[in-house]
């Protein structure tokens, strides 16, 4: 993220405006956002949240259409309180959301109270990943009003292979992966050829894992955080999520998500092979882009984990 943040004053004088109400709204800028810059805002005894986009020329506009259809398929997500494709004063695109109670699901630790939370979760995902997208990969963002979601690749394939290739050679000469495992995922990628040419793509979360799961004192409150958003086949988030499972939460918690998400959409015969080629793909991804941007993480990175877990299921 850049650092070139809006000024907290100016952000409040923005709330202030918005809500206009004689008092003034307590401004807190949250370190925590990747994608935008995220401003808590309280109110009296009401909080939401503030975004602005880092780029000049992006619009929270697709954000606003899938939270709005989303909370009309009966998802918990934050409601849109407000939306500016540019604000004058900032030259930024901003969006304001109510909050969802609570905290993280890495933060509960009841066994108990964390099923119920992922099969709550499961079930919100499989309507997140009904929402249909035109496209593959990142939602575009250019346009003010969003009638329908469109994304940057036509093909699953183009938006699953652009970096794949480069993404092999930087983990093969940074000595990430070695060689025999390099030879076994390409060797996967022959074999499971057909499954990079999906035909339908829905809205991914783009992000999804247990730290985007809210509850509040065991009881699951929503989903967070839509910044990611992109356009998929409806494994990207469940393989994304099996990635990172065992990251957070010191035990594999992917079956009871599962339970959930096929309460409302049943997954065919061999999913759990598909959760696992997604996981492999995007693990490749994101250990690429650590060696580029944190390569000191890189050792204890989860995406090593993941991989050989992946082949194994693969292979099986």
């Amino acid at each position: 993220m850049p650092s070139n943040a809006p000024d907290v004053n100016a952000i409040a004088e923005l709330a202030a405006r918005i809500f206009s109400r004689s008092v003034r709204p307590q401004v807190q800028r949250v370190e925590e956002g990747v994608s935008t810059y995220v401003y808590r805002i309280r109110r009296a005894d009401e909080v939401c949240y503030l975004r602005v986009l880092p780029e000049a020329d992006a619009s929270f506009a697709p954000e606003v259409y899938a939270h709005q259809r989303l909370r009309e398929r009966g998802v918990n997500v934050p409601e849109v309180l407000y939306f500016e494709h540019c604000n004058q004063a900032l030259g930024r695109s901003v969006m304001v959301t109510t909050e969802i109670k609570g905290a993280s699901l890495a933060r509960c630790n009841d066994a108990q109270a964390q099923r119920h939370i992922l099969r709550a979760a499961g079930r919100d995902l499989a309507v997140i990943n009904s929402l249909p997208v035109r496209g593959f990969g990142w939602i575009k963002r250019s346009r003010s009003k969003v009638t329908r979601l469109e994304a940057e690749h036509s093909t699953s394939r183009a938006f699953l292979t652009e970096y794949l290739e480069r993404d092999l050679a930087a983990l093969a000469e940074a000595h990430v992966l070695k060689q025999d495992t390099l030879a076994t995922i390409q060797r996967i990628l022959k074999d499971y050829d057909t499954w990079l040419a999906s035909q339908h793509s829905w809205l991914a979360h783009g992000d999804f894992d247990v730290t985007h799961m809210y509850q509040e004192a065991g009881h699951y409150t929503g989903i967070i955080d839509f910044g990611e958003i992109r356009g998929a086949d409806f494994f990207y988030d469940l393989g994304h999520f099996s990635m990172h499972d065992g990251e957070t939460l010191p035990i594999l918690v992917l079956p009871w998500l599962l339970e959930g998400y096929q309460e409302i959409a049943p997954l065919p015969d061999g999913y759990r092979q598909h959760i696992a080629f997604a996981s492999l793909l995007i693990a490749i991804r994101t250990l690429a882009r650590a060696g580029q941007k944190r390569p000191q993480t890189l050792p204890t990175h989860h995406g090593l984990q993941a991989i050989p877990r992946d082949i194994r299921l693969l292979l099986g």
